[in-house]
C-alpha cells in the first residue's frame, strides 16, 4: 500500500493532498488524522517534504472551509427555511443556537471532531459569523489540526514502524466510536426531552 501511495503522490505532488485537506471539510465526515499521521511517517523517511505536505493539507482544510461557509451564507438559510421542519429546525431553535453556541470555541476545537468539523463552516456561514474571524479561526485551527497529527507521525516513526493499513483501522474504530457517542448521546437528550 504505501508504494501505491508514494507512486500517486510521486506523479500528481502535493495536489492529493490539497484535495485530501479540502474533501475533509466539504465531503463526508472521515478520520483525516490518521491520513495526516502516515504523511507524517512519510515525511520522516524522506518521501515527502514536512513542510510542502502540511501547506498543501491546511491550505485544501481552510480552501474547504472557506467553500463551506460561503455555501451556508448563501443558501444555508432558505434550505432551512424550507427544509428545517423535516430535519426539527425552526426559526426559534436556530436562534437560540446561535445565541448559545460558542463560535470562537467550537471552530478550534471542531477540527478535532469528525462530523463537527464539517458542519461548523456551515452553521458560521447560516449565523453570518464575521469573514475576517473566521477566516483567521479557519487558518489557526487547521494549523493546529494538521501539524498536530503529522508531528505525531513523524516523531512515531523515529521509534516505531507501524504498518499504514493499522492507521486506516485506528482511524475508522475512532470514526465509528465518535458515531456511536454522538447516537447514545443524541438519544438520552432526546428521551429527557419527553
Amino acid at each position: 500500500m504505501e508504494s501505491f501511495i508514494l507512486a500517486y503522490l510521486s506523479r500528481y505532488g502535493y495536489v492529493i493532498l490539497f484535495l485530501a485537506g479540502l474533501l475533509g471539510i466539504v465531503g463526508i465526515p472521515a478520520p483525516e488524522e490518521s491520513l495526516f499521521v502516515y504523511i507524517g511517517m512519510l515525511a520522516k523517511n524522506g518521501a515527502i517534504s514536512f513542510t510542502g505536505a502540511a501547506a498543501s493539507l491546511i491550505s485544501g482544510a481552510v480552501t474547504g472551509m472557506m467553500i463551506s461557509y460561503t455555501l451556508g451564507r448563501v443558501i444555508g438559510q432558505p434550505l432551512l427555511d424550507r427544509y428545517g421542519k423535516y430535519l426539527g429546525v425552526t426559526k426559534k431553535r436556530l436562534r437560540k443556537t446561535i445565541m448559545h453556541w460558542d463560535l470562537p470555541k467550537s471552530l478550534l476545537a471542531g477540527f478535532f471532531i469528525p462530523g463537527i468539523r464539517q458542519f461548523n463552516p456551515y452553521f458560521s456561514g447560516i449565523a453570518k459569523f464575521s469573514i475576517t474571524g473566521y477566516i483567521a479561526l479557519s487558518v489557526l485551527g487547521a494549523s493546529i489540526w494538521v501539524l498536530l497529527y503529522m508531528s505525531a507521525g513523524f516523531l512515531i516513526s523515529s521509534y516505531i514502524q507501524i504498518e499504514p493499513l493499522y492507521l486506516g483501522i485506528a482511524g475508522a474504530l475512532f470514526f465509528t466510536m465518535f458515531i456511536i457517542r454522538f447516537i447514545v448521546k443524541w438519544r438520552k437528550s432526546s428521551h429527557s426531552r419527553r
